[in-house]
């Protein structure tokens, strides 16, 4: 199995629950963090495409801050989540992924890939391609906005086993990487089980991902005729003027075309 197919069948297993078991992650907040990266680098357009829009929550917090948004995702079964998700009605949503996109979609203000999906991409090519492609979706003076994992946070969140215990259900999630190197393929087991009539039912998933450096992501926007205007760090949903791949959760990059 390949990695984007990985990737597909972790998020087709869990997308009528994506929202519940990823509650700790406040959406709005994030949103507002790309928001005010777009106004201050942007146009001040507002049609927005949310690509790797996953369930559309990040999508309809677009929509409620003025966004015409379009959104899309590697997963049909989170689509289909999408497009019943309550406020959705006016966002169009389409399957396609960020190396390949759906077809048609072009002249956007902004371009948003939010809550990393850009770390699913696991080599310099297929990173390669979804720039260029988003390159192709703005607007001559657009942005793309991106948030990717830091290595200090690869570190921190998978370097040992952990377990989440909420009573009728816990969580645990490990590396299999052997080491989590930078600009590496860091792999990490999750394993869902949940209190059942007659025992404990166990959902797996393995998520297969990579650490793209500042130096990988500024190369590749290169090769894809764009330059990376700004990094800023992210610490939670809180932003910080400048990125540390050490201390910092994340790293929110702003992109132009060349």
């Amino acid at each position: 199995m390949s990695h984007v197919d990985e990737t597909l069948a972790a998020y087709e297993t869990i997308a009528a629950r994506y929202d519940e078991l990823n509650g700790q992650m406040d959406t709005a907040k994030l949103v507002d963090r790309f928001v005010e990266a777009a106004d201050r680098y942007g146009s001040g357009g507002r049609r927005l495409l949310d690509a790797g829009c996953g369930t559309g929550r990040s999508s309809t917090a677009f929509r409620d801050r003025g966004y015409e948004v379009t959104g899309y995702d590697l997963s049909p079964a989170m689509v289909a989540m999408a497009r019943r998700r309550p406020g959705a009605e006016e966002i169009r949503f389409r399957v396609g992924r960020l190396q390949s996109p759906p077809p048609g979609l072009a002249g956007f203000d902004v371009v948003a890939c939010v809550d990393v999906p850009m770390t699913y991409l696991t080599d310099m090519e297929q990173l390669e391609r979804s720039l260029a492609a988003a390159r192709d979706q703005l607007a001559e003076d657009g942005v793309l906005v991106f948030d990717l994992n830091t290595i200090g946070y690869y570190r921190r969140t998978f370097g040992v086993p952990a377990v989440a215990d909420r009573g009728d259900r816990y969580a645990a999630w490990f590396a299999v990487s052997p080491r989590i190197e930078a600009d590496a393929v860091v792999v990490t087991q999750f394993d869902l089980f949940e209190r059942a009539v007659t025992g404990w039912e166990r959902t797996s998933m393995r998520h297969v991902q990579r650490h793209h450096s500042d130096r990988t992501v500024r190369r590749a926007a290169e090769r894809s005729g764009l330059r990376v205007v700004a990094a800023h760090g992210l610490v939670g949903t809180s932003l910080r003027e400048q990125a540390d791949e050490e201390d910092h959760d994340r790293v929110l990059y702003v992109v132009r075309r060349t």
